[in-house]
């Protein structure tokens, strides 16, 4: 069994065990960077995804447990449900760049809201392309912000 097979698999198994029963489930492979993403469509969203993402992260991480659970090697992997995953990463890209402006026209830094560590990393990785910002995480988990600010 492939690596994208178990994790369809596994994922169809956990999403039946609580009582989801329209599931759509693909595994798509990006090479940017190389990642498995595992998109997953159903009727009601709005439980497996919770405020802010909470859920989908907590979900996400069962199910990863769960797959390398089956496999010798671990798999990396993100779960997106319904699109929720891609149109934050599209909102932090482009929260990020607005931000990036303002703080290179006022010369001050702006700390963002708490985000996870992925949300983060989309920001850091964003902003890097801009050599007149610089990014840096502060505070502690699950306070941890993200600060842009002009580079010197």
């Amino acid at each position: 069994m492939t690596n994208e097979e178990l994790i369809k698999k596994t994922t169809e198994e956990l999403l039946k065990k609580m009582a989801f029963d329209k599931v759509t489930i693909e595994i798509k492979k990006s090479d940017e960077p190389p990642m498995l993403t595992a998109s997953i469509y159903v009727d009601d969203a709005s439980q497996l995804i919770g405020q802010g993402g909470s859920n989908l992260h907590d979900f996400q991480k069962v199910l990863r447990l769960l797959v390398n659970k089956k496999n010798p090697e671990v798999i990396s992997f993100v779960v997106d449900i319904n699109g929720y995953r891609e149109k934050r990463e599209v909102f932090l890209k482009e929260l990020g760049q607005e931000i990036a402006e303002q703080v290179i026209k006022t010369k001050k830094p702006v700390m963002l809201q708490p985000m996870s560590s992925y949300e983060r990393r989309v920001v850091h990785l964003e902003l890097s392309k801009n050599p007149e910002v610089a990014t840096e995480s502060i505070g502690e988990e699950p306070e941890r912000r993200i600060v842009i600010k002009p580079h010197l």
